[in-house]
């Protein structure tokens, strides 16, 4: 059985809050077509947390990876 997992998503353009993300989840920003992650990198203290691009996709410049990526962010 397939799991089907649901990043939340961005209308809009630009990254998502801190307030959106919980640590370590993912979302997908269709406007700027870009994923982000919030970064556990403020250790035992989530208000030093940032969030962070982990991919992209330019159509005019887009390798297979970032086709990859995409396709299984959207589903």
């Amino acid at each position: 059985m397939a799991t089907t997992l649901k990043p939340k998503r961005k209308f809009t353009t630009g990254a998502p809050a801190l307030s959106d993300l919980e640590r370590g989840e993912i979302a997908v920003n269709t406007a700027d077509q870009k994923i982000y992650m919030r970064n556990e990198s403020g250790g035992n203290t989530p208000a030093n947390d940032q969030i962070v691009t982990v991919g992209g996709f330019d159509a005019n410049a887009a390798t297979v990876d970032d086709a990859i990526v995409m396709a299984i962010a959207l589903g």
